[in-house]
């Protein structure tokens, strides 16, 4: 039964070539897109490395100084007397208010002092990012994106190790000179990257810096890991390392031992902002540390919105509502062209009905079709996605941010056909299944 409907649909898609064309461009086109959206969104949110656990982490990017002075506010209500005459009733109110507020990111010093001893947690790191800083060989100059990190940096992230390792504990205590780069970053310095380049010197600024590691590049560009090269956070300017300020140029990161107890790491760190005491010489009385989960962080710092529940509303409900729209569009073609495909072959259903056919056989039979046809496209959209998938890595038209060829984008590819298949055929082949046999044969 299998094959005959198999045989049987590839004859049928022959008879109208044009309208076979016009199907298969609009499903490819249509799910090209498709693959190349949840192939972004995949290499941006998607469980890969170094993100791995992205579950069970916390963000805490900066924080927030204020100060808040009560205030006297004014009410005035307007009262109607019997007479009709209008009276004026005044109350005063005395209310807390922020008057001044001052963000940024952390210091060293603070980081060190407040956010290494909570219980929720596995591991934490403190790394500062947006540090450029150029590199020297013969006679040559590069500009790379420096990032400086504690040891447990890479407890946090399961970065991807072509070769060597990464620096170690002992390394930020002694402020050795050593390195981890990209696979990137040694192909434009060194010329290759392979294990050649372990143990090799950088000239970065004015010191030399030892290669410890080559990574491979995480496919986004978060903030969390968009350095070059990544270096031991005491080779830093000791001036940046001992500054007794509240701001600095520092972030945390926090890896919760499991899922379930990242918002009681939340609330650890919430308490202790709240119960922060101020310098006695600071001009603001309150502080607040930002933290968030990992995708809740990533709508706030898109949006610059500070509620994490209505950054993710804000993201994600209009991109659902277009994707919705884009695939509604062409599924609604998809039906009409069907019907109209279906209704041509009115006599062929009335002559099998009437050697036997039941309507499930004619319902199987075509909506079998439409997903022979709807895979066919979909088989022609996946290569034209790879296609371009390809093109944009190559060519880092993205910038760092390069598309994935992960397992769970082929799932949902695969899914995508499928509803398409289905919900563009149903409708027609229903109707016909129903059709009466001695109208279809007239």
């Amino acid at each position: 039964m299998f094959k005959n409907y198999l045989l049987l649909s590839l004859k049928v898609l022959k008879r109208k070539p044009f309208y076979t064309f016009i199907s298969l461009f609009g499903i490819s086109f249509t799910l090209t897109i498709l693959m190349l959206i949840t192939s972004l969104f995949d290499a941006t949110l998607g469980n890969n490395q170094p993100l791995t656990h992205r579950d069970r982490l916390v963000i805490a990017p900066s924080l927030e100084r204020t100060r808040t002075e009560t205030d006297t506010i004014l009410a005035v209500d307007t009262l109607q007397l019997k007479d009709g005459t209008f009276r004026l009733d005044s109350t005063y109110t005395y209310e807390d208010d922020i008057v001044s507020t001052s963000n940024g990111p952390m210091s060293y010093n603070f980081a060190d002092k407040n956010l290494r001893n909570f219980e929720n947690v596995e591991h934490y790191a403190f790394y500062s990012d947006g540090n450029h800083i150029d590199g020297y060989l013969d006679g040559r100059k590069y500009s790379f994106q420096a990032y400086y990190t504690t040891a447990s940096y890479w407890d946090v992230f399961d970065f991807s190790f072509q070769f060597g390792g990464p620096f170690y504990q002992e390394d930020e205590d002694q402020a050795t000179k050593v390195v981890v780069i990209t696979d990137k970053s040694a192909e434009a310095y060194f010329g290759v990257a392979d294990a050649s380049v372990i143990g090799q010197d950088m000239m970065l600024g004015d010191e030399v810096f030892r290669v410890r590691g080559i990574i491979d590049r995480p496919l986004t560009d978060s903030p969390l890991f968009a350095g070059d090269v990544y270096m031991p956070c005491t080779t830093l300017n000791n001036r940046d390392l001992s500054s007794t300020e509240l701001y600095g140029g520092f972030s945390a990161v926090f890896l919760a031992p499991t899922p379930g107890q990242r918002s009681a790491l939340q609330e650890e760190i919430n308490f202790m902002s709240q119960n922060f005491e101020m310098p006695p010489d600071s001009y603001h009385d309150a502080l607040e540390l930002f933290n968030s989960p990992f995708i809740e962080g990533y709508a706030q710092g898109l949006l610059n919105e500070r509620d994490p529940d209505k950054a993710m509303r804000l993201l994600f409900i209009p991109i659902v509502l277009l994707l919705l729209l884009f695939v509604a569009l062409p599924l609604l073609n998809l039906i009409n062209l069907n019907i109209g495909r279906v209704h041509e072959r009115k006599s062929e259903i009335g002559v099998r009905k009437a050697f036997g056919a039941n309507a499930r056989d004619i319902l199987y039979q075509f909506i079998f079709e439409n997903l022979v046809l709807t895979f066919i496209g979909g088989a022609i959209g996946l290569l034209f996605a790879l296609g371009l998938i390809s093109y944009i890595n190559k060519n880092d038209i993205l910038g760092i941010t390069r598309l994935s060829y992960s397992t769970e984008v082929f799932v949902y590819f695969l899914l995508v056909i499928i509803f398409f298949g289905f919900l563009s055929g149903i409708l027609p082949a229903y109707r016909m299944s129903r059709a009466n046999v001695a109208e279809s044969l007239r």
